[in-house]
């Protein structure tokens, strides 16, 4: 197993530095690679073109609306990881609730199933039977016992990931969406353990390449029935499996990350570069649109407190980037870009076209 890759790999990620804006573009992109290679593994064979036009509404088509419902999970993930939610069976079945395609009102939370269904049938490994219906709650609440359990986060959470994914997809509690809920999942518990990459990687990106690879590798060689075995089978070979192909996305994300910032180190001021992305906020407003902000100012451009502003502004002042029109003022009530800044300010309002893709399209 590849764990010397995809560690080098996060380190990579997380330690290079990127201008918010660029990263937030990477975000955006490694999301709709998702959304796009997931539903085609699922088998949703809308060409690209047609995916991409779905991504952002709704649609009375199921295929469109499938690829919209993905695209709703991952700000689904977004939101559980600001919130630092835990994986839960309401959690599961929220997300799950998301992905599904249903016609009239959706309902909040998904149901585990309450029939029999084949899996795998239109691949060639060989199809597979779940468990039944009747024990599928047990061993959900057993997968989400075994998640959470202080001796899982022994276990390191590339590894964990691959556990749980493979268990899912074992237990199948729905008739459709399992994989894509499992592949959730998987990102999820990654993220949350300190292997997000800033959520640039796409763990769809080595399983789609072979699909007949990926299926055989979650077939482990067992029988079809889950009752012969498969509750108690050997997974490293999964588990080598799934890390040896997340060593390849870790690498690759890192490779992404790399390239932009060499090309962002050739042509971005390293003044530029450290800012934040409030920071990149008021630099805008005062290199485009005004010479100084006053607090209230501030308040309305960065939407908040006027006690956090105040924060902000000390922090900022300490760390030369705005300084006080007035200095010598007992209370600041005006600021404007330190001194550091002036020359650079004159050159970007010269030459707006060299900044226009790192400080923004509305403000040449």
């Amino acid at each position: 197993m590849d764990t010397i890759n995809y560690q080098y790999g996060s380190v990579i990620v997380e330690q290079l530095p990127l201008p918010v804006d660029i990263l937030e573009q990477l975000k955006k992109e490694a999301k709709e690679s998702t959304v796009l290679l997931s539903t085609r593994m699922e088998g949703n064979d809308l060409d690209e073109e047609a995916k991409r036009k779905a991504l952002y509404r709704t649609s009375d088509n199921d295929k469109e609306q499938e690829v919209y419902n993905l695209m709703k999970a991952t700000e689904f993930l977004d939101e559980s990881e600001v919130r630092q939610l835990p994986i839960t069976e309401e959690w599961i079945k929220k997300l799950h609730a998301i992905i599904r395609i249903v016609h009239g009102r959706r309902p909040r939370l998904s149901e585990y199933r309450e029939e029999q269904n084949r899996v795998g049938e239109r691949n060639q490994s060989g199809f597979y039977m779940p468990p039944e219906p009747q024990d599928v709650p047990i061993l959900m609440e057993d997968l989400v016992a075994w998640i959470n359990s202080p001796r899982t986060f022994e276990l390191s959470p590339p590894l964990r990931a691959g556990i749980a994914m493979w268990q899912l997809l074992t237990i199948h509690p729905y008739m459709d969406g399992n994989g894509r809920t499992a592949r959730m999942i998987a990102t999820y518990i990654l993220r949350r353990g300190g292997f997000g990459l800033k959520s640039l990687f796409i763990l769809e990106n080595f399983y789609d390449r072979s699909l007949n690879e990926y299926y055989k590798a979650l077939q482990l060689g067992l029988p079809h029935n889950y009752y012969f075995g498969r509750h108690e089978a050997e997974i490293t070979p999964w588990l080598e499996y799934f890390l040896d192909g997340l060593a390849e996305v870790y690498t690759h994300a890192a490779q992404i990350v790399q390239e932009k910032n060499s090309e962002l180190l050739k042509v971005e001021p390293e003044l530029i570069r450290k800012l934040d992305l409030e920071q990149r906020q008021v630099f805008r407003e005062l290199v485009f649109r005004q010479e100084m902000l006053t607090i209230t100012d501030l308040v309305i451009l960065l939407g908040k407190s006027e006690k956090t502003v105040r924060e902000k502004v000390k922090r900022w002042i300490q760390e030369d980037f705005l300084t006080p029109k007035d200095p010598d003022a007992q209370r600041i009530r005006t600021v404007v870009l330190a001194d550091w800044y002036d020359e650079l300010v004159d050159d970007i309002r010269d030459n707006p076209e060299n900044f226009g893709y790192l400080l923004g399209k509305d403000d040449h």
